[in-house]
């Protein structure tokens, strides 16, 4: 046992430390630690255009009464999740890290997802998850049902063209499909085939009401969990930079149109996990300040030109993005280009304030993004707007990474440890019950940490898994009763 939890720990040690610390806390009271800290000191610039720019699309989207749910959640509490790829959030460790979020909020539950991913990542937006897997199987691998055709699977979410219904494929109609009314099919109708869902211009519209859709067939009003409110980060982001530049003090303008500080972050940063690895003359991993977007949606990896004044492609030399405010403001509002992971924390963490509750990684590699500007900013002299990050910066404990939320397996050995339990799931066993719920936000951290080990150890170790270090944690399974199952029989899973 400790020899996996150990391999476990070298790949996300802040992570695993943060939910050990824990221990027996609730998780309940765990999710405490994802709201904002009102006593800290002010962050250089306001976040009210943040907030406005958000309840304005949430209006747009949903209603204006959830516009104003929204209002009053960044109001109260300035924080958002923002973990997950934007799509549809059947993941288990996905969903799982929205219920726990959740737990945090009181009037809205504010997801900003990354919508600069491409369309074939794990969160899989392009169809259905199911945590079921086949009979004796030790694999957490959800099982996928494709919706949606994959012809545009490497494009990037945030720029992907809306889907029709003639494109929509329900469950019932897929290959290996036996005769008759499949279940799931009034769950496809329901998100994928929704009116207001067709009637969307883009891809990251219809998924932002995909998602709320999915979380109101899933939990009911009766469990009083606030509603769900899902954006494409990137969209944001964009919005912010473009007034951002017009704006001589913002951090943003100097990060971008300031030679010398780009220089200092890029060297910071270099080789830190969600920034970038390389040099001036070629990139390894990761993209500096944005990524580039071709003529098939798909990214471009981007990296400084020598005096770092543009930004080049990585592996096409002729793509040349000057660095200065009309440029950008063009080019992002024509989606040719989309902020990058770091650009985004940059914009609404260092500069704002906004408190992010994040995954296993970003709970280290936000830190030291925050670490890596205030190192760049006082290089080149500006040390109090440097001392103004650091002072309005606390890091957040990890939110989605737990899966106390467990499917029975009926035989082998996942039979007592169980597996993820995701949104489909969960709908597939009735929805989400106010005494399971309860349930939910009285379980210990300790027991998630040990039903989620086997899922993390197999997904960071790929191919070099080693079956008997996944058999050792398989093995500390969390006592009886402290975890919350499914009541779902497998005569009531859908033949896939």
């Amino acid at each position: 046992m400790t020899l996996a939890r150990d391999w476990i720990r070298s790949r996300c040690p802040d992570a695993l430390a943060a939910f050990e610390q824990a221990g027996a806390q609730t998780l309940a009271d765990y999710a405490a630690g994802f709201s904002a800290d009102a006593a800290l000191p002010r962050p250089p610039q306001a976040a009210d255009d943040l907030v406005e720019l958000a309840v304005a699309a949430c209006a747009r989207l949903y209603s204006a009464d959830m516009g104003q749910a929204l209002r009053r959640e960044l109001e109260t509490d300035l924080h958002a999740l923002t973990a997950n790829h934007h799509g549809v959030d059947f993941h288990p460790e996905f969903f799982q890290g929205d219920l726990l979020f959740a737990m945090s909020c009181r009037h809205a539950v504010p997801l900003f997802n990354c919508g600069a991913v491409p369309a074939n990542n794990v969160a899989y937006p392009r169809g259905i998850l199911l945590g079921c897997g086949a009979r004796g199987e030790v694999s957490f691998r959800s099982r996928k049902l494709p919706v949606l055709p994959g012809r545009e699977r490497h494009g990037l979410i945030s720029v992907r063209p809306a889907f029709t219904a003639a494109e929509v494929t329900l469950p019932s109609q897929l290959p290996g499909q036996p005769e008759g009314p499949h279940v799931l099919d009034r769950l496809v109708q329901a998100v994928y085939r929704h009116p207001r869902v067709l009637a969307q211009p883009t891809f990251r519209d219809q998924a932002s009401l995909m998602n709320a859709l999915l979380w109101q067939q899933v939990i009911p009003e009766s469990c009083a969990i606030p509603p769900l409110v899902s954006l494409d980060m990137q969209w944001l982001c964009g919005r912010l930079i473009t007034a951002d530049l017009e704006q001589p003090d913002s951090l943003v303008r100097h990060l971008l149109l300031h030679p010398p500080l780009a220089a200092a972050v890029w060297d910071a940063l270099n080789g830190q996990r969600a920034c970038w690895t390389g040099d001036t003359r070629g990139l390894q991993r990761g993209t500096f300040l944005f990524w580039g977007v071709d003529g098939k949606g798909w990214a471009l990896a981007l990296r400084p030109a020598r005096d770092f004044r543009a930004l080049v492609a990585a592996r096409d030399e002729g793509w040349c993005l000057p660095l200065d405010a009309r440029t950008l403001g063009k080019a992002m509002r024509e989606g040719h280009i989309l902020p990058s992971l770091f650009l985004y924390f940059a914009t609404v963490t260092a500069a704002r304030g906004l408190r992010c509750a994040g995954g296993v990684f970003q709970t280290s590699y936000l830190p030291r993004m925050i670490q890596g500007i205030c190192t760049a900013l006082r290089h080149c002299g500006a040390d109090g707007l440097a001392e103004r990050i650091t002072g309005a910066f606390r890091p957040c404990p990890p939110c989605t990474g737990l899966l106390p939320l467990r499917l029975p397996c009926p035989d082998g050995p996942l039979r007592q440890a169980g597996r993820g339990a995701g949104a489909a799931d969960l709908w597939l066993a009735g929805g989400l019950s106010p005494a399971l719920w309860q349930a939910l936000r009285h379980s210990r951290v300790d027991h998630a940490l040990a039903a989620s080990l086997p899922y993390h150890y197999e997904d960071l170790s790929g191919q070099e898994m080693q079956p008997l270090l996944l058999a050792r944690l398989l093995q500390q399974a969390p006592p009886a009763g402290s975890l919350p199952f499914l009541a779902l029989s497998t005569t009531e899973m859908p033949h896939a």
